[in-house]
């Protein structure tokens, strides 16, 4: 005689299937997600300038190898080959990268998510950090974008939000810091 197995328990059919895994629905729908501050869009155009440089360089090694190695294919293939696809990730990973990124400053920390291909989430507890700045290279000074890099007690830990405007940037600088005050003194 074949045993049967018993009918699944209510438990067991309320127990999750696997392990959990990111969250991917919108903040704020009461699942543990922040509401998310996006970045200022023009932090595209600093992304967009900067894949293009990129594709400028790939784009003069591509032709230099075209020109002076013997391949076997025809003169010109590699070069525009490099071209064509550095452009259109220049174009494409921009957006999606924008899309990507988000912060929220919470009662007791600051929480960031980022990531094109591995998604990340750094949750930052004001009580570890040690200190705050901004930093702006000379695109984001041309768009009036700057980034906040927080760095905290352990080693090699820090958050960076990138594309942030200016005068923002200072703004949570300074919150950040006081924060940081204000638990010191407790």
């Amino acid at each position: 005689m074949d045993a049967q197995e018993p009918p699944p328990t209510a438990e067991a059919a309320d127990a999750p299937a696997g392990p959990p895994s990111l969250p991917d629905a919108d903040p704020g729908t009461g699942d543990g997600i922040p509401e998310l501050v996006p970045l200022d869009p023009r932090v595209r155009k600093v992304w967009w300038l900067t894949g293009f440089i990129f594709v400028l360089q790939g784009v003069i090694v591509a032709g230099v190898v075209d020109l002076l190695a013997p391949l076997p294919t025809p003169t010109g293939l590699l070069t525009g080959a490099v071209l064509a696809g550095g452009t259109a990730l220049a174009i494409v990973l921009p957006i999606i990268r924008y899309r990507r990124w988000g912060y929220a400053l919470r009662e007791r920390d600051l929480w960031i998510r980022h990531g094109v291909f591995w998604r990340n989430v750094s949750v930052i507890p004001y009580a570890r950090l040690q200190f705050v700045d901004t930093r702006a290279g000379p695109l984001d000074r041309l768009f009036g974008l700057a980034q906040l890099v927080v760095h905290t007690a352990a080693l090699g830990t820090s958050g960076q939000l990138p594309g942030l405007d200016s005068a923002e940037a200072e703004r949570l600088r300074e919150r950040l810091a006081s924060v940081e005050a204000d638990i010191l003194a407790v």
